[in-house]
């Protein structure tokens, strides 16, 4: 009994714990003790990676202790490839992760991850950003109504790109299709960069973003905007007409949010929870999300969790009637 007390006291006193084993008292106070790793599902430069290192450090800030993020990339799938390694991490708050919504939920239609919408705690949520269609400045396409045209003439002879198979954007893509009989050619890339680096490159005709990437493209001139998949204009981009001004009903956002695997001590969930509504207040956030053209809406850790179970039902019913595979 001595040896297997020691044996426990030793592994807490080495920074870990015993799996189901609740974090000490003592360890949750002092939290953060050593860096955290914050994981991503997409590549580098992409508008999922500009979020989170754009948000890490105030999340740092008002996490204490004096707190350090470090954000690592693990893309794959789609993003399942990160968010099955989450949902397996120790439960200590040292690995966290950004989820990205819908795709978070409807990757578990179409394929079979190691992880369901139980398999994580949510923290809350910074963002949230319609998507838009750009293609080449360069390209034969000025409008959303002239690629439309050039669509109907000739079915799945043009290309358009976005990251995964099943993703926010893509699915973002096959509602344009649903509600308008237009059929595209889709290629799926690894992260937006690439599909950015296809696109101006002539190798495809356009792809599918959220607009705090697109818009800043569409302003230096090295892309444009065809349309935004939201109900109205976008006050910093008004030249940029919606897709229902274009007589196509077609409304589609990326949201995102911070979360860990389940079984989180309730503490350091409230503790992430504080830290995201601070950096939502806070006035220099605000301003660098003004400055790089993202959208804020912030979401509290039950918003989110309700959010994220609301996405699972909605995205379930449309599998259900009508697969996108």
């Amino acid at each position: 009994m001595r040896r297997r007390f020691l044996a426990v006291a030793a592994t807490i006193a080495a920074g870990g714990f015993l799996a189901g084993m609740p974090l000490p008292a003592a360890a949750q106070s002092n939290y953060p003790e050593r860096p955290i790793t914050m994981l991503l599902g997409f590549p580098p430069g992409g508008n999922i990676d500009i979020a989170a290192r754009l948000s890490a450090p105030f999340l740092e800030k008002y996490l204490g202790n004096n707190a350090r993020i470090a954000v690592v990339n693990k893309p794959g799938a789609a993003g399942v490839v990160m968010l099955n390694d989450l949902a397996a991490a120790r439960p200590d708050g040292y690995t966290v992760g950004l989820l990205s919504l819908p795709g978070m939920v409807t990757s578990m239609l179409d394929s079979r991850p190691r992880y369901n919408t139980d398999s994580f705690v949510y923290f809350g949520a910074l963002t949230d950003e319609p998507y838009t269609l750009f293609v080449a400045t360069n390209g034969p396409y000025k409008s959303l109504a002239e690629l439309a045209a050039a669509a109907r003439a000739n079915p799945g002879g043009i290309t358009l790109g976005a990251s995964g198979v099943g993703s926010a954007p893509h699915l973002a893509l096959i509602q344009w299709q649903r509600v308008s009989g237009l059929r595209f050619n889709y290629a799926p890339f690894p992260g937006i960069a690439q599909g950015v680096t296809a696109v101006q490159g002539g190798h495809i005709i356009g792809g599918i973003s959220t607009v705090s990437l697109t818009v800043r493209m569409h302003k230096e001139n090295t892309a444009r905007i065809l349309g935004i998949m939201s109900e109205e204009r976008w006050n910093r981009a008004d030249d940029v007409p919606t897709f229902r001004e274009n007589g196509f009903n077609v409304l589609a956002s990326a949201a995102r949010g911070f979360g860990g695997p389940a079984g989180m001590p309730a503490e350091l969930v409230r503790r992430w929870d504080e830290a995201i509504r601070k950096t939502a207040e806070d006035p220099e956030f605000r301003a660098i999300v003004e400055r790089d053209n993202l959208i804020l809406r912030h979401q509290s850790s039950q918003q989110f969790r309700d959010f994220v179970k609301n996405e699972e039902r909605v995205f379930g019913e449309i599998w259900r009637t009508n697969p996108w595979r």
